[in-house]
Parts: structure tokens; C-alpha cells; sequence
């Protein structure tokens, strides 16, 4: 029996020994399953940029306009424009005695009496001082004439607005009523001026005053460019008389026919 023992322990531990000499065989002889290989695809080629070749710069200066020079104005002295003293004004004026030939100017008279108009009257002068010849045409509105005085200064003839002879005076007691006598004394400046005491009111503008015992005011306003009167202006006891002349024409020849057929 105990032989049968041993003789199945000795077949036991074969078996046992047998089994763990299969097991360490298995154990080495397994190989693990090849993996399948991935072929890793080629990485694409990225296009490189050119390359780019340093420029060399320059900063860019901003162009800059050059500012004009700052103009200094030189203050010049100004020329005073000149004035004549009154006294050359007055030579001036009776220059005017000399150089006055012939004369065509518009003119308009009015009077009034403590600041009331009482008469207006307006018409053309003719003067012509070769043969002492004077005319003055009276117009209506529409610058018809209604009345011419032509004289030689010596006699006066009144006409009509036809030229027809209605009146003859002497040319003397003609002008005495006229309220501004002094309208017809052209080409008599200098005695005019002689007769009376002259003040400068300003440059221009002259009071004349009677050295007799008259009692009246004469104004004169003449041209700033040749002293030439353009306005005259009476003043007496109230009454106010003034003429201003317009469309002067000094030395031109005078309409045709002005003075023909009145004086014989």
C-alpha cells in the first residue's frame, strides 16, 4: 500500500513537474500578434517664401513747403494830396476872365423865402465872350422852351417860346431884378471879387460880402478840379436864392444858330 502511495506521489510530481515545464514552454513561446504597421504618409512640403532680399530704405521726409518770408510792408509816408491856399483858389477863379471863350451849361434856380420855396425856375446859358453875348432859355417840365433873354450887355431882348420879339430892355436894368445877379457874371470874375470882402468858409466854399453899405451874402462853391463856380448862392433880407450849374461845356463850340437873328 504505502508503495502504491509512493508510486503515486512519484506520478503526481511528474505530472506536476511536466505541467510547469509546459507552462514555462508556453510562456516563452507566445509571441504577441504583429501589430500592423502604418507607413506614416509624407508630410506635404510647405512652400516656402521667397526669399526676400532686404531693402534698404530711407525714411521719406515729408516735403515742406517753405513759407513765404513774411512781408514787411514799409510804411511809406503818405502824400498828402495838395491843397491849394484860398487865396491861389481865388487867382484861379479869376483866371477864369482869361480862359473863358465860350460857355454851355443847365441850370437850376430856386428862391425861397424864411425856408418856403416861392419860385423855381431851370433852363440852358449860352455865353460867348468874344462878342459879349449872353442867352438864357427858360424851360417848362418837359424842357421846351417858353422864354429866351438874349444880350449883348448893352440891350435885352425877350422872346417868346416861338423866338418871336416881345420885350427890349437895357441889359442894365434887367439884371438889377434879377434875384441872383451874380449867374451872369461870367467872364467878370475879377471885378466881382473886387467888390466884396472874400472868406474862406472851407476849401472851395467862399462868403463874398458888399464893401458898401448893401446888405446881402454871396456864396460861391466852386469845382474842386479847375475852380469853375457851380453853385451861387444870394442871401438877402430872407430870401434865399441859389443856381447850381450842371453839364458844363467850357470852350466848345455853341449850337449853330444861338444868337443869330436877334441882334442887328
Amino acid at each position: 500500500m504505502n508503495r502504491f502511495i509512493n508510486n503515486a506521489g512519484i506520478v503526481l510530481a511528474v505530472l506536476l513537474g511536466a505541467a510547469a515545464c509546459s507552462q514555462s514552454n508556453a510562456t516563452q513561446e507566445v509571441t504577441p500578434a504583429p501589430q500592423e504597421v502604418v507607413q506614416a504618409q509624407p508630410t506635404p512640403e510647405v512652400p516656402q517664401p521667397a526669399k526676400q532680399i532686404p531693402v534698404k530704405t530711407e525714411a521719406i521726409k515729408p516735403v515742406q513747403k517753405a513759407l513765404p518770408e513774411p512781408q514787411i510792408k514799409k510804411q511809406l509816408p503818405s502824400k498828402k494830396a495838395y491843397v491849394p491856399s484860398p487865396d491861389e483858389v481865388i487867382e484861379k477863379l479869376k483866371a477864369w476872365d482869361k480862359n473863358l471863350l465860350l460857355l454851355q451849361t443847365r441850370f437850376s434856380q430856386t428862391t425861397s423865402y424864411d425856408g418856403t420855396e416861392i419860385n423855381r425856375s431851370h433852363g440852358m446859358l449860352f455865353y460867348n465872350k468874344d462878342k459879349h453875348l449872353l442867352r438864357l432859355d427858360t424851360f417848362d417840365e418837359t424842357d421846351h422852351v417858353v422864354q429866351s433873354a438874349v444880350t449883348d450887355k448893352k440891350d435885352l431882348f425877350i422872346l417868346d417860346d416861338s423866338g418871336k420879339q416881345v420885350m427890349k430892355l437895357s441889359w442894365q436894368e434887367w439884371q438889377q431884378n434879377q434875384p441872383n445877379q451874380a449867374l451872369f457874371d461870367f467872364g467878370n470874375y475879377t471885378a466881382l471879387l473886387e467888390r466884396h470882402h472874400v472868406q474862406a468858409v472851407r476849401p472851395n466854399y467862399f462868403k463874398l460880402t458888399p464893401k458898401t453899405d448893401e446888405t446881402y451874402t454871396l456864396y460861391l462853391t466852386l469845382s474842386p478840379q479847375d475852380y469853375f463856380p457851380q453853385t451861387l448862392t444870394l442871401e438877402t433880407d430872407g430870401v434865399v436864392t441859389q443856381a447850381d450849374l450842371t453839364e458844363i461845356q467850357k470852350n466848345n463850340p455853341l449850337p449853330a444858330g444861338t444868337f443869330q437873328g436877334v441882334l442887328k
